[in-house]
């Protein structure tokens, strides 16, 4: 990594690190309000659900753009850059309308979308929300775009400042819309969306002043432009497929669940879901910038730089995904108790299997970011017919005998066979075989792994399991005790872990 990236990435991770803290926050304590009411938090999680198809609105393009934005950039061609982000974002403008008027009519008949709903407050409850979502759909044109702008220049952690001035406003707010005996769910949501459309507002300005960028110039390129679709099409048809395999894999649980079990169903699967996103979250941000570095490699064309980049992120963010994984699952019934109550115990085994759907995000995320800055559109075909296969294929096969349980296990055996898949695909790409991988990867966790799951499971007899505030935080606090303590034993067992921190100290002195 050149030093002035390097930088930049110590700046996100930064801003990455509270941004993370807000999370945890929102999570321990924004859900126990919302999971008072198992009923309407399943209905909340149904619709809210929804919502989550409208980063996929682009039909792959915006990935496909941003590759070669970010191409231009390193070029300095900006008139280009312009041209890219414009089309792309016309794309995504199309879908976006079309998906406000979905949820429009699904506002007036919200029973076609949730099974279960019984009385007036639980439909008002489903065609608000739905309702809000139509209304505030133009924002994510505004974040998208904004995410691209900042996202090829390696400075994601402005937007990041933005939004945790939010999160803030909206950690708060749950103090007064759920008061006493007041369950105000939909004007929760509300004021949620009014926060992010402000915050995408005052993230603009500062990209204006910032880079002085001509925005006038980037709306009037917001139109069909026949030569970038050509130049973007095949990678885009490609991001498609994938995001198609990856709505079918990762985004339609909750809606099945609502739809043939019940709301209430839903609640138990989402409290596991909501860990599955935290992780997911945090994994995006983690690895999103590298993401970038990618293209850019691809962009100047060099090969030498991209294999060693792909090595360093590797090796050195394993631990970094391994080690939360493991502690939390070994953990996830005092966790579970101390946060959401007992009346969830049924999501403690639905935690223990989706939090694994990531432990290997430090093969998964390079690897794909390889693929798609080379532009192996075949090797992505297949990976993403992988998931959706083997997921549905065995929730058919088996929901009737795990019930709410299969989502979770085939979620995780679909991960397990395309990150086995994908780990094929580096090791080829690195010249290295299945032994030196292990080596060079695994090996050096060995130690702290071992301390990791002795420490958590010698500890689970001792935690607290009744809802509280203390409770949490103690379960909360021992959690993150053994994670810190482990990378404190991989820094002394692993001698180029160890020769990075150091590189990353320095480079904070400076």
């Amino acid at each position: 990594m050149e030093q002035s990236y390097t930088k930049n990435y110590l700046k996100i991770y930064l801003w990455q690190g509270v941004s993370l803290v807000l999370n945890f926050l929102s999570m321990f304590v924004v859900i126990p309000y919302l999971t008072s009411d198992p009923v309407s938090y399943g209905i909340y999680s149904v619709c809210i659900s929804f919502s989550i198809f409208l980063a996929y609105a682009d039909l792959g393009f915006l990935g496909a753009g941003q590759k070669y934005a970010a191409e231009y950039f390193a070029k300095g061609n900006r008139e280009e850059e312009i041209k890219v982000i414009g089309f792309t974002n016309f794309i995504l403008l199309i879908f976006l309308v079309l998906f406000s008027v979905g949820f429009f009519v699904l506002s007036s008949n919200p029973h076609l979308l949730v099974k279960g709903i019984d009385t007036p407050n639980q439909y008002y409850i489903a065609s608000s929300l739905l309702l809000i979502l139509a209304v505030f759909t133009p924002t994510t044109l505004l974040q998208r775009l904004l995410q691209m702008v900042f996202g090829i220049r390696m400075e994601d952690f402005i937007i990041q400042r933005t939004n945790i001035i939010g999160s803030v406003f909206k950690i708060l707010s749950v103090l007064w819309f759920f008061r006493e005996e007041r369950y105000d769910i939909v004007g929760y949501f509300l004021f949620t969306q009014i926060v992010n459309f402000i915050a995408a507002l005052f993230t603009l300005l500062i990209a204006r002043n910032r880079y002085n960028y001509n925005f006038k110039s980037l709306i009037q390129s917001i139109y069909f432009n026949r030569i970038i679709y050509d130049k973007t099409k095949g990678l885009a048809f490609a991001s498609l497929f994938m995001t198609i395999s990856w709505i079918l894999y990762y985004e339609l649980d909750s809606i099945s669940i609502g739809m043939f079990i019940g709301a209430s169903k839903v609640a138990i699967y989402a409290v596991g879901l909501t860990i599955l996103s935290f992780f997911r979250s945090i994994f995006g941000i983690l690895f999103s910038p590298f993401n970038v570095r990618f293209n850019h490699f691809v962009g100047i064309g060099d090969e030498k730089a991209l294999k060693t980049f792909y090595l360093q992120i590797v090796t050195i963010l394993a631990p970094v995904v391994v080690f939360p994984i493991v502690a939390i699952a070994i953990l996830a019934k005092p966790l579970v108790f101390s946060w959401v109550g007992s009346n969830y115990e049924n999501s403690v085994t639905v935690i223990q299997i989706l939090v694994f759907c990531n432990i290997f995000a430090f093969i998964t995320y390079p690897t794909n970011f390889m693929l798609i800055a080379k532009e192996r559109q075949k090797t992505l075909y297949f990976i993403s017919t992988l998931l959706p296969v083997i997921f549905w294929t065995g929730i058919m096969l088996t929901i009737n005998l795990f019930g709410v349980n299969s989502f979770a296990i085939f979620k995780l055996m679909a991960f397990i066979f395309s990150a086995l898949f994908l780990f094929k695909m580096m090791t080829d790409y690195l010249d290295y075989n299945v032994l030196s991988s292990i080596r060079i990867i695994f090996l050096p966790m060995l130690v702290p792994m071992v301390f990791l799951v002795l420490g958590s499971f010698f500890v689970s007899n001792y935690l607290p399991q009744e809802k509280s505030k203390i409770n949490l935080l103690i379960v909360s606090g021992t959690i993150g005790g053994l994670i810190i303590s482990s990378f404190f034993i991989q820094y002394f067992v692993s001698e180029k872990w160890r020769k990075q921190i150091i590189k990353t100290l320095k480079v904070l002195k400076k």
